[in-house]
């Protein structure tokens, strides 16, 4: 074993030393010896032991106790065994509450979720889970909670104060959008560092006042950055086509912020640009080879066809009209990503084949090192995140590196710009694999095999399918 081993193994420890903390206070009190007094009083005189002895609030037994007694068996076990801590135990055994349509399927994809979601993520992830199981459940709790939107202001040391905004995520997402736009306008020499930039500029967009660089040219031309001219905040979302149609009531996804209900996903894509992603069909027509795809205008959506019910996979962009995957490859793929985190030693079974470069020689965009606006969109659509294990960094605040890297003097020998070697990595894990302290190769279905400096490996999946 390793040391990274060992403090894999204290932590889990840990977790499972709390969990049995919670389940002997929680049989203490609901076991506990009954008597002459009430039982009501007899609980609450036992919570108030349990609290005073452990030297926790009496709220935190009482949330020990319903937290426990309601939690599924599946769940409950892989809280004892260390899998989970608290507070994704906690989390899990909420957002079930609320579920009316539970099964052992759907309960094992949340465990799956919760354990590999890092602490601040584990909500976020259960909630993918659970919108894709059940979107009435789904659009039902969106709406309980966007009636909790408000704002509120703290005040901090030092003449300092805090600003928070909660409401619905296109919302935060379009304000965010629009005063990073206008911090980006700044020049590269300007002395602020980014938290200040973005500061002035939320100040700027908010007041509807200039942006004024402070580098030190006399004239340069962004002195003063009007935020009352700002072009509409780009956004991408990504909605199947029978949920455009209104067939259907399919949750979109906002990237880099999670699903969104069907009809707010149609209203954000009513007078977009369509960029189309074929992912079902039962015949292939020829390819069409007249155009080179990548060149296409890079809209923003993008579409990702599938029905409810029926197995869906976002498998990427589709080179040429024709080329289509059909509905199978979503099996395909989740029974993949399965084999490969219970037996890492069948990696090869996935492997790619090597590309035939004499006689299929690729599109002229493939032999250029920066990807094109359309592929890029994809590849976001594609991964949400940062592909690095645990990494919640946005795809589209990523670096697109290029799996085989790319050859500048002979880009025909290797390394081409196109799906099948692109993942996104935020500059952090894009250095430590420049390195060559981790390695990352691509797998069939998207799979992206990583392993780190000790040779641990993980499996990363396109997002939309496996959270």
């Amino acid at each position: 074993m390793t040391v990274i081993d060992d403090v894999l193994a204290s932590q889990r420890a840990a977790h499972a030393a709390y969990a049995a903390t919670v389940r002997g206070a929680v049989s203490y009190v609901t076991d506990g010896p009954s008597g002459h007094h009430d039982a009501d009083a007899m609980e609450r005189a036992l919570v108030s032991e349990v609290a005073a002895r452990l030297t926790v609030s009496r709220r935190t037994v009482l949330d020990w106790i319903g937290t426990y007694c309601a939690a599924p068996a599946a769940v409950r076990d892989a809280f004892h065994s260390g899998l989970l801590p608290w507070a994704a135990f906690r989390s899990l055994c909420r957002a079930l509450a609320g579920t009316t349509h539970r099964d052992e399927r759907l309960v094992g994809r949340l465990i799956d979720a919760a354990c590999g979601a890092t602490p601040g993520s584990v909500p976020a992830a259960i909630d993918g889970v659970l919108a894709e199981y059940d979107a009435t459940w789904h659009r039902k709790a969106r709406e309980a909670a966007t009636a909790q939107r408000g704002m509120t202001v703290r005040r901090l040391p030092r003449g300092q104060a805090e600003l928070r905004l909660r409401g619905p995520a296109e919302t935060i997402a379009a304000m965010s959008r629009r005063v990073t736009d206008a911090a980006r306008r700044l020049c590269g020499t300007d002395s602020r560092l980014l938290p200040a930039r973005l500061f002035d500029a939320a100040h700027a967009v908010i007041t509807r006042g200039a942006l004024s660089c402070t580098c030190p040219d006399p004239v340069c031309p962004h002195r003063d950055v009007d935020t009352t001219t700002l072009p509409i905040p780009r956004a991408c979302i990504v909605i199947d086509a029978a949920t455009a149609a209104g067939l259907s009531g399919e949750p979109g996804h906002l990237l880099g912020w999670g699903p969104v209900p069907a009809d707010t996903a149609r209203h954000l894509a009513a007078d977009a640009t369509w960029q189309a992603v074929i992912t079902e069909a039962t015949s292939s027509p020829p390819a069409r080879t007249d155009r080179d795809p990548q060149q296409a205008d890079p809209p923003l959506p993008v579409a990702n066809a599938h029905r409810r019910g029926r197995p869906r996979r976002l498998s990427g962009w589709v080179p040429d009209v024709g080329s289509t995957e059909r509905s199978t490859a979503w099996a395909a793929m989740r029974l993949a990503l399965e084999l490969l985190r219970a037996h890492p030693e069948q990696e090869d079974r996935f492997r790619l084949p090597p590309p035939n470069r004499i006689a299929t020689p690729p599109p002229p965009s493939a032999l250029v090192y920066a990807p094109s606006a359309a592929l890029r969109t994809v590849v976001e659509a594609r991964y949400a995140t940062c592909v690095a294990p645990g990494c919640r960094v946005p795809s589209s605040d990523c670096d697109l590196d290029h799996v085989e890297p790319f050859d500048h003097d002979e880009p025909l020998l290797g390394g081409w710009t196109e799906l099948t070697n692109l993942e996104p990595l935020c500059r952090t894990h894009h250095n430590d694999k420049t390195a060559g302290l981790w390695s990352y190769r691509m797998l069939d279905h998207g799979i992206v095999v990583i392993r780190d400096p000790h040779g641990h490996t993980y499996f990363t999946a396109p997002d939309r399918l496996d959270r």
